[in-house]
């Protein structure tokens, strides 16, 4: 009678235990839910304004813009001034000499004709500009992965710490118990021994799982440019999934692929490179067109102190012209042929990045979904797993209890539960990730 009282004493730790963290843990959540905290969205929103990856990728895109510009400028006249003044002395000739002249002038000139060159110039760096844009949503869509590979593996390890804090809290109890029943002489040093080992082993894999969360906090705290002092609290529905249904039906693989070369900026962006490619081989080709210009000339200028008459000299040396020049290329030795086939090796190389980008982009979405497959059915998998393990430890207790188990396959009952318990996590946590970053590249972030 005394033995089965004591025997059953660990259970009633346990339970007790189990129930005074779990309140702990729905408090802490409580009080989380009720001060907001990051969700993936609000973090995935911080990406455009905070990266300084995006940032970069942005100034860039804003220099294609000034070249567009520049380009488009070049269609308009350009009109300049001129003030010149000038002190003189001939000091052999006898002649007074008044020593300064000025002289004002105006000049303008427009391309009348250049073969093309100016449009083709404007529609390349058009091109060019959305490439750009496409560009920063590609370094845009890289940070947003990066962040989505912190924030699930932080809600993973939060999770496991959970989990490892609940089995630290039963294993110290545990060891508690074997105490007595080892000073009372009722267990062998060996089942004492195993009961430290096992607070020790629970004991570095909380550790662990600290550590695991710290480390996804700093990587997600500087992804999103955050201060180190921040607080970084997530709210996030993610951890209340039970199954790979909570996150809704898998879509087929065809229609992922087609939407993720619909969306893809990088492939977007190699198309329009290509393009833009193609425009630079014709402008190559118009280094030897034919180029009308013309010009206007208007000019004035006074001698000073030779007279007191200064809006007659004025007017006296008022000049104006009207120049149309043409310019026909002859021989430019070879300028414009090497222009040409560098212009075609560089659209052949666009052509080629454009194909390996979408080459690329298809074996990722492929190896993704065939991971998002593989991570939801092992989820399904995990969870029977952990339900196998419960009720194999739920009658491991019986056992313990009854006298007719030993402590050593006790604890190892109790180990392949808690190996159970992380598979588990971790399958739940990859099937998250692999369906959020199926999102991602098929354009719903």
């Amino acid at each position: 009678m005394q033995r089965g009282c004591i025997l059953k004493h660990p259970k009633t730790v346990m339970k007790t235990k189990m129930k005074i963290f779990l309140v702990c843990v729905l408090g802490a959540s409580a009080s989380f839910a009720a001060s907001g905290g990051w969700t993936l969205s609000d973090c995935i929103a911080r990406v455009h304004t905070a990266s300084l990856k995006v940032e970069s990728a942005k100034l860039n895109e804003q220099q294609t813009i000034v070249s567009l510009d520049q380009a488009r400028d070049s269609r308009y006249p350009s009109l300049s001034a001129s003030v010149n003044q000038s002190l003189f002395d001939s000091p052999f000739n006898d002649v007074p000499q008044d020593h300064y002249k000025l002289s004002l002038g105006i000049t303008g000139s427009m391309n009348l004709w250049d073969g093309g060159a100016t449009g083709l110039t404007i529609e390349s760096r058009a091109l060019d500009r959305q490439a750009a844009k496409y560009n920063t949503d590609l370094a845009a869509m890289n940070v947003k992965e990066s962040v989505m590979n912190a924030y699930i593996s932080l809600l993973a390890s939060m999770e496991q710490k959970t989990a490892d804090s609940a089995s630290l809290t039963v294993s110290s109890a545990v060891l508690e118990y074997n105490t007595h029943l080892y000073e009372a002489g009722s267990i062998t040093k060996r089942d004492y021994v195993l009961a430290q080992s096992d607070v020790a082993t629970s004991r570095v894999a909380l550790l662990s799982a600290e550590q695991a969360e710290r480390s996804a906090i700093t990587t997600l705290r500087q992804l999103l440019e955050l201060p180190r002092g921040d607080s970084l609290i997530v709210n996030a529905p993610q951890m209340e999934y039970q199954s790979p249904e909570d996150m809704g039906p898998l879509p087929d693989y065809e229609s992922v692929l087609k939407m993720a070369r619909e969306s893809n900026p990088g492939l977007l962006a190699d198309s329009l490179s290509s393009l833009a490619a193609q425009k630079k081989v014709t402008l190559a080709g118009k280094n030897n067109s034919i180029n009308v210009n013309l010009g206007a000339n208007a000019t004035t200028g006074l001698q000073s102190w030779e007279s007191d008459g200064y809006g007659n000299q004025m007017k006296l040396g008022y000049t104006h012209s009207l120049t149309l020049g043409i310019t026909i290329p002859i021989v430019d030795a070879g300028e414009t042929n090497a222009k040409v086939l560098g212009a075609q090796v560089a659209s052949a190389q666009a052509e080629v990045n454009k194909k390996e980008t979408g080459k690329e982009l298809e074996n990722n979405m492929e190896q993704l979904y065939l991971q998002a497959v593989s991570a939801d059915a092992q989820w399904d998998a995990a969870k029977l797993q952990v339900e196998a393990e419960e009720e194999s430890f739920r009658v491991a207790e019986e056992q313990r209890t009854a006298g007719s188990l030993g402590y050593t396959d006790y604890l190892e009952q109790k180990n392949n539960l808690e190996t159970a318990r992380s598979n588990l996590t971790q399958a739940k946590y990859t099937s998250i990730l692999a369906r959020h970053l199926l999102d991602l590249y098929t354009g719903k972030y």
